[in-house]
């Protein structure tokens, strides 16, 4: 064999290489998104990437970590699982696929499709629709026959999974797990981060 037939089966070679992957790519971009780093446990795959992108642009990545960066949309789906009964689960995703429909009605498209600027349009348009959790998240009484409220709910428990994350509770916030002694009388400039709970 010649170098020039050497160079065109080399060149073949290559060329199959990158198709096969240029087709995979494009057949995985077809979805909703990418994929998830985690199996849910009550959520569907496509509920799970609805959440994530929602949680995402509620606890966006700044100078600080996001929400997908300490795995909120993960500690989530595993509260419902261990912390709630089937009621609260099943109204929570029918609450999540009832926000994907309003947010496709609004925009024309799955919430995870849009860009930021749309997301967020929905999201205001939530934050100023929902009341707010009847008493308590943990008491809510569903014998009352009031609708469920899924947007509230979901950013209570974003936000507890991410302040209570441990990269945010160690590496943002003032953490120490053997507390000293009580001081009673002590300046504010003193006292520095806010304290994890």
């Amino acid at each position: 064999m010649n170098r020039r037939d050497a160079l065109k089966s080399s060149a073949m070679i290559l060329g199959y290489a990158i198709t096969g992957s240029t087709v995979t790519a494009l057949m995985q971009s077809c979805g909703t998104g990418e994929k998830l780093s985690w199996t849910p446990q009550i959520l569907t795959q496509d509920q799970a990437k609805i959440l994530a992108a929602l949680v995402d642009r509620i606890l966006p990545r700044t100078d600080t970590p996001g929400a997908l960066d300490v795995g909120t949309d993960e500690f989530i789906d595993k509260i419902l699982v261990s912390a709630f009964p089937e009621k609260i689960q099943k109204g929570f995703t029918a609450g999540l696929e009832a926000f994907n429909a309003t947010a496709k009605s609004m925009q024309g498209k799955d919430f995870v499709k849009l860009e930021d600027g749309k997301k967020d349009e929905v999201i205001r348009d939530f934050e100023e629709k929902s009341g707010p959790l009847p008493g308590a998240l943990w008491a809510y009484n569903f014998a009352e026959g009031n609708e469920f409220p899924f947007y509230r709910m979901m950013k209570e428990l974003a936000l507890l999974g991410y302040f209570h994350s441990e990269q945010i509770g160690t590496e943002y916030l003032a953490y120490d797990p053997v507390p000293g002694p009580f001081k009673g009388c002590i300046d504010y400039s003193d006292v520095g981060k806010s304290w994890t709970e």
